[in-house]
């Protein structure tokens, strides 16, 4: 299944591997992983690993490196946990000499730019790195197996999620017998902050309901200044809203700070990922998200009205 991105990265001494924006646990944790699987096999090449990354793990799994862009114009780019490179947070990628990906969401088919492996079955992209590393006979390094697991536990919300939950939990197992800790590190996803709470009681406040079945929270570039948020800090708190009864669609969305709207859109009815498609986001059936190219209170109106829409022919 990878002998074409195996193929890629055997020919290139220098590797750089993206993330989308707002990186999570998945995306995070399937750069970590990948560099370090890649690092033991490979001890001459340079690889890389750009982007924010998840500051709360660095002491664990390590930080993110400074990369100049003179050394991605003479490396292969490894994309990770995206539809494509107008999702990534460094657009430097544009300027690398190749290009692959590793990715479980929806394909939209924007990717040209080289060979990809996408499993939508797996629940995570740390998942699909596993399973490169086993395929190739490559030594998974502790770190690795901490960050495998990590995307696999954030990704599946806390292994609520899987297409196949019994390879899902035999990689798992293998992840443990390897020395991961879970303890260790649900321990620092568990940490509420200040800050979370705020953003809590604002979920809850302000939190609406339309009919046919639809929950959502929005909150203005105001409401987050006075917060002291980012967008993304706001609508990763959809699941503060779910499996609400009789309410088979939520999201939590946020004006960023450019006046567009940031959104993630969660269902246990309809196919989201089409909706955020239309949008020019992207994700998973039931999970999915976007930021808007027009006004945010124009998007907002514009996805409500086809949540409605899509609900209401559904439901017959």
């Amino acid at each position: 299944m990878f002998e074409q991105i195996t193929k890629k990265i055997e020919e290139y001494d220098s590797i750089v591997i993206f993330g989308h924006l707002n990186p999570d646990g998945d995306c995070y944790g399937s750069q970590v992983a990948l560099k370090a699987i890649l690092k033991k096999h490979y001890p001459n090449k340079n690889v890389y690993i750009v982007g924010s990354g998840l500051p709360n793990f660095y002491h664990i799994l390590g930080k993110m490196d400074e990369v100049s862009l003179e050394t991605i114009q003479k490396s292969l780019a490894i994309v990770v946990d995206s539809n494509d490179l107008s999702r990534l947070e460094d657009q430097r990628v544009v300027n690398a000499l190749d290009f692959v990906k590793f990715d479980h969401h929806i394909d939209n088919h924007n990717f040209k730019e080289g060979p990809e492996v996408i499993d939508v079955e797996s629940t995570s992209t740390s998942e699909i790195i596993y399973l490169f590393a086993k395929e190739n006979n490559y030594i998974i390094p502790k770190v690795a197996a901490e960050a495998i697991y990590l995307g696999i536990f954030t990704d599946s919300a806390r292994f609520q999620y899987a297409t196949y939950y019994t390879r899902m939990f035999d990689i798992l197992k293998d992840l443990i017998l390897l020395g991961v800790e879970p303890v260790k590190l649900t321990s620092i996803l568990n940490v509420t902050s200040e800050q979370s709470l705020k953003i809590k009681r604002f979920v809850y406040r302000n939190v609406k309901k339309i009919k046919p079945g639809i929950l959502y929270v929005y909150a203005t570039k105001k409401d987050r200044e006075r917060m002291h948020i980012k967008s993304s800090q706001i609508t990763c708190y959809t699941g503060l809203i779910s499996h609400v009864k009789k309410c088979p669609v939520w999201f939590v969305a946020a004006e960023n700070d450019e006046g567009k709207l940031h959104v993630e859109i969660r269902s246990n009815l309809i196919n989201v990922q089409e909706v955020a498609a239309s949008f020019g986001g992207g994700g998973h059936t039931f999970a999915a998200g976007f930021t808007s190219k027009n006004d945010a209170n124009e998007a907002l109106q514009e996805l409500i009205d086809k949540l409605v829409d899509i609900l209401s022919k559904k439901r017959g």
